[in-house]
């Protein structure tokens, strides 16, 4: 599994309600980019902005309501990730729904 995907299951690990709103805003810029003009992540990207805007105005009920979503999005990529990240992207679509 690659760090980056560590990273972020560690972070979600204590909850959703766990991560500080700076810490995620930094998560998600970080996957933006990661994600950014790989085939096929394009859903995931759509969401990461969203995300990422919800956060940063503050609106924490906003993001809440968007991470089922992302969830579903993350779940979706996982059969075509690499194999080695494929049960972590699992791990992290399972953590978004809730």
């Amino acid at each position: 599994m690659n760090q980056q995907l560590q990273q972020t299951l560690q972070a979600l690990s204590g909850g959703l309600q766990g991560v500080p709103a700076s810490a995620a805003v930094q998560n998600v810029t970080a996957w933006h980019e990661t994600l950014g003009g790989v085939p096929g992540a394009e859903t995931v990207v759509e969401h990461l902005a969203s995300l990422k805007s919800a956060l940063e105005s503050g609106d924490l009920a906003g993001a809440a309501a968007l991470l089922p979503d992302l969830g579903a999005a993350t779940e979706s990529l996982a059969a075509d990730a690499p194999e080695a990240d494929q049960d972590g992207l699992r791990q992290l679509a399972a953590a978004l729904q809730g």
